[in-house]
């Protein structure tokens, strides 16, 4: 497979970990932000073998280059349009969540992934799939799969959490029209698990957030909240926070409660958790095989499916961006 990078501010390590298992040739790498560091990307590629030149711009890189993936991972207000331009030139795409930072671009996106796949259905896979690596982490795999059984039985309530530490955030972080906000960065991973993982279908959104504690960050929410409702009178809520203190045991803490009718499961310090009608008990986990990138890869080559599917994306960054909204406006917001 042969591939090209735009930007490096966002998760291409998936990538990285994928191209050691099925090699990859990274022909060019364009950064179009200042906040991109090309020549860093550049010694991870050679360090797994490639030689890849470093583009001033991406559309030249792409048309030059005609690879079979774009990795698209520039700041976050950038990524659509970067990934409706490889589309449109059937290059497959591994695309840095949210899928896009307005509903208009998520729109314009969907139509162009689906005209795409119709034009060059002949000739080759174009796929597309979000960087929601986490969902291969063995407790979220577990619980995936657990609720997949029907052992949980309907699913009417959850809560997910994200909280990171602040760190030292870079420069776009400062504008929120750039990086799209907290619930469109953060809070979409357990944004994605109810949806994904809970399997419920949220239609309403009313949100808050917070720039109390930011560490200096101008726009950039510390803290935000969001309720869901779901469809068949099921709920949701999502909390998500960059205020981990920076002595916390690791830099995120992950968490998912689902509630169902036949028991109760829940994500928390790596461990799965159900209690049910036999008591509580600890599952053991599910060791995938996989890595999310590899998968991309043998999608691309007709030889498997990526259990991250375009349409998990799109309906996580649709609520996120719909929970921002309503976070804007201080009113609920349908999810259309």
């Amino acid at each position: 497979m042969k591939l090209v990078q735009i930007g490096t501010v966002g998760h291409y390590g998936y990538a990285l970990t994928g191209a050691k298992k099925i090699p990859c040739d990274m022909a060019g790498i364009c950064a179009p932000n200042p906040c991109d560091n090309p020549e860093n990307a550049k010694k991870k590629w050679e360090a797994l073998g490639s030689s890849p030149r470093i583009y001033d711009d991406p559309i030249a890189m792409m048309e030059e280059v005609c690879p079979d993936i774009a990795v698209i991972n520039t700041v976050m207000a950038d990524n659509a349009r970067y990934a409706m331009e490889a589309l449109k030139r059937g290059i497959s795409v591994f695309l840095e969540k949210p899928m896009a930072t307005t509903p208009e671009d998520l729109e314009q996106l969907e139509k162009v992934y689906k005209s795409s796949r119709a034009i060059y259905a002949s000739e080759k896979n174009v796929c597309l799939t979000a960087m929601f690596g986490i969902d291969y982490n063995p407790a979220f795999e577990t619980a995936y799969r657990y609720v997949k059984s029907g052992a949980l039985g309907d699913i009417v309530l959850a809560n997910g959490q994200k909280s990171y530490r602040m760190g030292n955030r870079a420069k776009y972080y400062f504008d929120r029209q750039r990086y799209g906000g907290t619930i469109p960065w953060v809070a979409i991973h357990a944004i994605e698990w109810v949806t994904r993982i809970g399997r419920l279908r949220p239609v309403t959104a009313t949100a808050y957030g917070s720039t109390a504690h930011n560490a200096g960050n101008g726009t950039m929410e510390a803290a935000t909240l969001t309720l869901f409702e779901c469809e068949g009178g099921k709920m949701a809520s999502v909390s998500a926070d960059v205020l981990r203190p920076a002595a916390a045991p690791s830099h995120g803490d992950d968490r998912i409660r689902l509630v169902g009718s036949e028991g109760i499961l829940e994500v928390r310090g790596g461990q799965v958790i159900v209690i049910d009608k036999a008591g509580e008990r600890i599952l053991p986990q599910v060791q995938t095989e996989t890595e999310l990138f590899e998968e991309l890869i043998l999608e691309i080559r007709g030889e498997g499916q990526c259990r991250v599917r375009p349409e998990d994306g799109f309906l996580a960054t649709r609520a996120a961006l719909a929970a921002r909204e309503s976070e804007d406006t201080g009113r609920s917001v349908t999810i259309k």
